[in-house]
C-alpha cells in the first residue's frame, strides 16, 4: 500500500519506500525525545536558578501563608514560570545539599547535549540514513542467523510463481455447494482401522463433501462441470485453510458459466504426464481423448464432453494404451476392460463417449479407477489367492464404514459393455458402496464423512479378503453420519509417528 493505494513493487522501489518510512519514522521518534529533553532542560533551570537563589527561595516558602502565595512569590523573585515553580515547590529538601546540587548541574549539561545531538539528526538527511544503518546492523546481530537459501551464479532465466511456492502434499475439498480449500495433508494424522476421524469441514447445515482427494500444490487441477466443459488451475491457487475451514467459493476461482457446477476433478503434474484422458458418466459411457487437447490457458473454460441428458460425470482419470480400466457401480458389480485403442478407440473432446458396462435396473457407475500397466495379473476369476509383487488391491468402501481389499488379479479382463462381476457384498446394514478405488500396499485411504469429519488410515490395515466379501469395520460414527468420499494418498511422504494416538477401534 503507497499513499493507501494498493501498488506492484520493483525490489529496488520496495526498499525505496522502506527507506522514506523509516526516515518519517526516525524524524517522529527524534522530535518526540527532543520535545521531552527540552521539557526537562527547562525544569533543571529552574532548579539551577533556585539553587543561586538558596536562602531566599527558602525564607520565601517559610513566610507563605498558601502554596499560591509561595508559587507566586517564587515566579517573581526567580524570574520562571508556573511550571517551574511547581517543580521547585515538589523539590525535596535533601535534593539542595550540596552534592545534589552537582548531580543537578551534571544532568542539565547532559540534557542540553543530548539537544544538540537530537537537533543535528532532524537537520542532516545524512545523518538519519547513518541510524537506519546502525540499528539494522544491530538487529543482524542480535536476531540474524545463517542465510537459508544459496544464490547460485550462473542463473539465466524467469523466475516463476511457482518457482517461489514449495512443493507441499494438499488435501482438497470441494463442497456440493461449490466452496473449495486445501489443507496440508499432515493435518490429518493416521489412525488405526475403526477410528473415529478428526475434523475436516466446518460446512453449513445443508451442505455436504461432493469431491475429496491429495494432491500437490504444484499440480494442476482440472475442474470439469455439469455442463461438460473444463477449467483448471495450479492447486496452490486455491485458498488454504485448515481442517474446520470452510473454504472460498470456486466462483472466486473460476470464470464458470451461469448454473454450472463441478462435477469431477482430475490433478495432472503436466500434459505429459500420460498419453490420454479418459472420461466416464452415470450411464456408464467411456471417452478416451488426448491428454495434449485439454491443454489451455481459456479463462472461459473449454468443451470436454458432450453428455446426454440426464447423464453426469463421475470420474476422469488418466491412462496410457497399455494400461487397463476397472469401471464399479454402486451395487457392487465391476467390469476391467483394457484401455487400448482396439478396445477403446480416441475420440475428440466434443464427443459423448461408447458404452463402458452396462447396468441392471436402478444401477449406474459409481468410480472408475485405472491400473497401470504390469501391475497385477488379469487371470480368470477367483485365481490367484495373493498378490504377486507390485500387484494393487481393489479397496472398496461403503457409506456405513465397513471396507475391504481384494486383489486385482481377481478381477479378470472382460470386454467393454458387459454386466461385470461381483466387487462387494452389501447388505442395509453396511450400507451401499461409497467409493472404490485402486491401491498399493503402502498407500494409506482418507475418507470423509457426511459430518465433514476425515478418517485417514494405511491400506495394510485392512486385510485381503476375497471378491465377494463384506469387509471390516474401517471408520466408526454416528447414525446419522455416513461415508461419502474416499480418497487415496499414494505419497506418504509424512512421518507415521502419530499412528494410534486416536481412539483405537472398539
Amino acid at each position: 500500500i503507497v499513499d493507501g493505494v494498493p501498488r506492484t513493487l520493483s525490489i529496488d522501489q520496495f526498499i525505496s519506500l522502506w527507506i522514506d518510512h523509516q526516515i518519517e519514522v526516525i524524524v517522529r521518534r527524534t522530535r518526540y525525545r527532543l520535545a521531552e529533553a527540552e521539557k526537562r532542560a527547562h525544569i533543571l533551570r529552574g532548579y539551577l536558578k533556585a539553587l543561586d537563589a538558596l536562602d531566599e527561595v527558602i525564607a520565601l516558602i517559610r513566610r507563605s501563608p498558601t502554596v499560591d502565595e509561595a508559587r507566586s512569590g517564587l515566579q517573581d523573585l526567580l524570574d520562571i514560570d508556573e511550571l517551574q515553580a511547581n517543580a521547585i515547590l515538589e523539590l525535596q529538601l535533601r535534593r539542595l545539599a550540596a552534592l545534589e546540587r552537582q548531580k543537578i548541574l551534571e544532568e542539565h549539561d547532559a540534557i542540553e547535549a543530548k539537544i544538540k545531538d537530537l537537533n543535528e539528526i532532524l537537520g542532516s538527511p545524512t545523518r538519519q540514513r547513518s541510524i537506519i544503518s546502525e540499528e539494522l546492523t544491530e538487529i543482524a546481530g542480535k536476531f540474524g542467523d545463517d542465510r537459508r537459501t544459496e544464490i547460485l551464479l550462473g542463473f539465466d532465466g524467469d523466475v516463476s510463481v511457482e518457482d517461489l511456492i514449495p512443493e507441499e502434499e494438499m488435501v482438497v475439498t470441494v463442497t456440493r455447494g461449490g466452496y473449495v480449500k486445501r489443507t496440508r495433508s499432515d493435518n490429518y494424522r493416521s489412525q488405526h482401522r475403526g477410528g473415529k476421524g478428526v475434523k475436516g469441514a466446518q460446512l453449513r447445515a445443508d451442505d455436504i463433501v461432493e469431491h475429496f482427494f491429495v494432491t500437490t500444490t504444484h499440480h494442476w487441477l482440472l475442474f470439469f462441470t455439469n455442463a461438460g466443459r473444463v477449467y483448471r488451475a495450479k492447486a496452490y491457487e486455491l485458498p488454504e485453510g485448515g481442517r474446520d475451514a470452510k473454504g472460498q467459493h470456486v466462483a472466486n476461482l473460476l470464470a464458470l458459466q451461469p448454473d454450472e457446477e463441478i462435477a469431477q476433478i482430475l490433478d495432472i503434474r503436466d500434459y505429459a504426464v500420460a498419453k490420454h484422458l479418459v472420461l466416464a458418466t452415470g450411464d456408464g459411457l467411456v471417452k478416451k481423448t488426448a491428454l495434449t487437447e485439454y491443454d489451455t490457458n481459456r479463462s472461459g473454460g473449454i468443451i470436454a464432453i458432450n453428455l446426454r441428458e440426464g447423464d453426469s460425470l463421475v470420474s476422469a482419470m488418466l491412462a496410457d494404451d497399455e494400461d487397463d480400466i476397472l469401471l464399479v457401480s454402486r451395487k457392487g458389480m465391476s467390469l476391467r476392460f483394457t484401455a487400448d485403442d482396439e478396445a477403446l478407440r480416441p475420440m475428440g473432446r466434443a464427443t459423448s463417449g461408447v458404452k463402458g458396462m452396462s447396468f441392471r435396473e436402478g444401477d449406474s457407475l459409481l468410480s472408475a479407477d485405472v491400473l497401470p500397466a504390469d501391475r497385477g495379473s488379469s487371470g480368470a476369476e477367483g485365481e490367484a489367492s495373493g498378490p504377486a509383487e507390485g500387484e494393487r488391491w481393489v479397496f472398496t468402501v461403503t457409506d456405513g464404514g465397513f471396507a475391504k481389499r481384494s486383489a486385482i488379479a481377481e478381477y479378470r479382463t472382460q470386454g467393454r459393455g458387459g454386466l461385470g462381476i461381483k466387487v462387494a457384498k452389501l447388505n442395509d446394514e453396511r450400507g451401499g458402496l461409497a467409493g472404490a478405488i485402486i491401491v498399493g500396499e503402502e498407500d494409506e485411504v482418507l475418507v470423509v464423512l457426511a459430518s465433514g469429519k476425515v478418517v485417514r488410515s494405511s491400506v495394510a490395515e485392512v486385510r485381503p479378503t476375497g471378491r465377494d466379501s463384506m469387509g471390516v469395520v474401517f471408520a466408526r460414527f454416528d447414525d446419522e453420519d455416513r461415508i461419502l468420499a474416499i480418497a487415496r494418498n499414494s505419497e506418504r511422504h509424512l512421518d507415521e509417528q502419530d499412528i494410534g494416538k486416536d481412539e483405537p477401534p472398539a
